[in-house]
This record gives C-alpha cells, sequence and structure tokens, in this order.
C-alpha cells in the first residue's frame, strides 16, 4: 500500500477505533467520499481501506450514513471491482439514481457466487437483495439463486437499510412466489424483529402466508422454529422502548406499539394454524379407531345373536 493510502486507511481506523458514532456521522461525507477509491484500490490487491469504510459505516450506528452524492457515483467503480468489492460496497450505492442498474445487478448477482459466504459477505448479500427488490424495476433481474441465501439464516441489524425495504409487500409477495417453504420461513425469521414493524402491505402478506404456506400437516417444524422465535421477539418487545432504543434510536411510541400487536397477532395466527393443521393431522387416525371400534362391537353383535338358540 502506497504512503497516502496508508495514512488514510489508519486515519480511518482511527475514527473508528474512538468509538464515537457522533464523531464517525459528522466525517461522513469524507469517509464515503473514500468509497469510490477504496472500491479501485481493493481490486489492486489492496482492501484494507475497503475494510476500513466498512467498519465505519458499521461503527456509525445508523442506516443511513451513507452520502447520497457519492451513493449516486460509485456504481462506475463497481462496475470492474473484485466480487468481494462488489459484494461488500452494494449495501451503500445508492441503487435508484444509478445508470445500467440492470447490468449492475447482474454484475453483483454474478459476484455473489464467487465469494466466500462469511458473516459479512452474507449480510451484505441480503441487505443489497432486499435494497434491489424493493423497486419494481429491478425485482426482474434478480437471478433465483440469489434468494437461496436466506437459507443461511442471517442477523441483519437494525442499522442495515436492507430491513425495512425486505419487509414491504412486493418483496414478501417475491419470496413466497419462489414456492419454498424453507426460504419462506428463514425470510419471516429475518424480517420479523424487534427493530422494525411491518409496513401494512407486509403484514397482511405475512398473515396469509402463514395460513396457506404453513397449514400442511407436515409443515409443524417450520410453525414451531415460527412461534419460537415471535416468542423471543415479544420478549424483546417486553423490555421496554428505552431497552431498544438503546440499540437502535430509530422506534418510536407508535411504532413500538405497532410491532408489538403486529408480532402479537402473528403468533395467534400461527397458534390457530397450527391447531388446525394438528386437527386433519389426527383427523385419519381417529377416522380408524372410529372404524375398527365399530368393526369390533358389530363383531361382538354378530357372534352373539350366533349363540342364540334357535
Amino acid at each position: 500500500m502506497d504512503q497516502v493510502s496508508s495514512q488514510i486507511t489508519q486515519k480511518l481506523n482511527t475514527i473508528v477505533g474512538a468509538e464515537d458514532r457522533h464523531s464517525i456521522r459528522s466525517k461522513r461525507k469524507t469517509i464515503n467520499a473514500l468509497l469510490p477509491y477504496a472500491v479501485w484500490r481493493e481490486r489492486d490487491g489492496q482492501p484494507e481501506m475497503l475494510d476500513a469504510f466498512l467498519c465505519a459505516a458499521r461503527a456509525s450506528g445508523t442506516s443511513e450514513f451513507g452520502w447520497s452524492r457519492v451513493r449516486q457515483h460509485v456504481g462506475a467503480p463497481l462496475s470492474k471491482a473484485t466480487p468481494r468489492a462488489v459484494v461488500l460496497a452494494s449495501p451503500h450505492i445508492q441503487w435508484e439514481f444509478l445508470a445500467d442498474r440492470g447490468d449492475l445487478v447482474r454484475r453483483w448477482a454474478a459476484a455473489t457466487s464467487a465469494v466466500p459466504d462469511t458473516e459479512e459477505v452474507v449480510q451484505s448479500v441480503l441487505d443489497t437483495l432486499f435494497q434491489v427488490a424493493s423497486q419494481d424495476a429491478l425485482l426482474p433481474h434478480i437471478p433465483a439463486n440469489v434468494w437461496s441465501w436466506l437459507a443461511k439464516k442471517p442477523s441483519l441489524p437494525p442499522v442495515y437499510w436492507g430491513r425495512d425495504a425486505g419487509a414491504h409487500l412486493h418483496v414478501a409477495k417475491a419470496v413466497r412466489g419462489l414456492g419454498n417453504i424453507k426460504i419462506i420461513k428463514s425470510y419471516f425469521l429475518l424480517v420479523w424483529s424487534e427493530w422494525d414493524y411491518l409496513a401494512s402491505g407486509g403484514f397482511d402478506e405475512s398473515r396469509a402466508s402463514i395460513r396457506e404456506d404453513f397449514g400442511g400437516v407436515g409443515d409443524g417444524c417450520h410453525r414451531a422454529e415460527l412461534i419460537q422465535h415471535l416468542d423471543r421477539v415479544l420478549a424483546q418487545l417486553d423490555r421496554g422502548l428505552e431497552y431498544l432504543q438503546q440499540h437502535n434510536p430509530n422506534p418510536g411510541e407508535r411504532n413500538f406499539r405497532m410491532m408489538k400487536d403486529q408480532y402479537r397477532e402473528l403468533k395467534e395466527i400461527l397458534l390457530e394454524t397450527n391447531i388446525g393443521a394438528v386437527a386433519r393431522e389426527s383427523y385419519p387416525t381417529m377416522m380408524r379407531i372410529r372404524m375398527l371400534t365399530q368393526a369390533d362391537m358389530l363383531g361382538s353383535r354378530v357372534t352373539f345373536m350366533c349363540a342364540l338358540p334357535p
């Protein structure tokens, strides 16, 4: 690494090391201006600056860390970047304003197949996936195999921009359209969270999915996992708004109440669906027992009648 790059990277690491979110946010324009340069350095075999940028973005504690003027233009260096740089930088670009967005989505999708699935990579892929999928014009460019990253069951902390985008109606519909119940379950495990409430359309789609996708007699393990997850989410919400705001300052009192109402209702629907499925599963067994009982009673009656004197 040349001396200038080394000094810049060291300065970034110093800012992050101070663990002062306000200081990082106050310097976000300067830090973001380095992103295109950091992507180029990654291509030249020097990933340190990009790593420092990503650390700063996470340490800022906000999903709005990116500076829009930079996010609009970082697509150009990404077109020739390494797969790792494409995957890790993609959550920080402004997809709705880029030229040749379809080509970049396809390049990003190809890059996801060329990088190891570390926790950081998985989070970056899902963060970008939800941002891209939230735009109708870009959704058709996403290959079906990219959605399989949901099965890796990643976590997305509240600072990830894609969390909110992923909970909307047409994203939920796209996931359900895959017809893979494991992927659908992994999607709900990610977007049902104490950090976010569900937009009205996404909430309606969640309710419909529970009844239509998870009502089968063989889906008990999936329902149990979702119920356990909602128990955990509700337990976190029961700790109160002030506790949650220590980790995510965004939820207000109104959103907090909405989250509790939504996730309680989803759990109730899951429990009702589970009861119905168990009843359907046990119905054939009960019918067999009833038929055998009736046969035994009929057999006993015939035996008794045959034993009567003429």
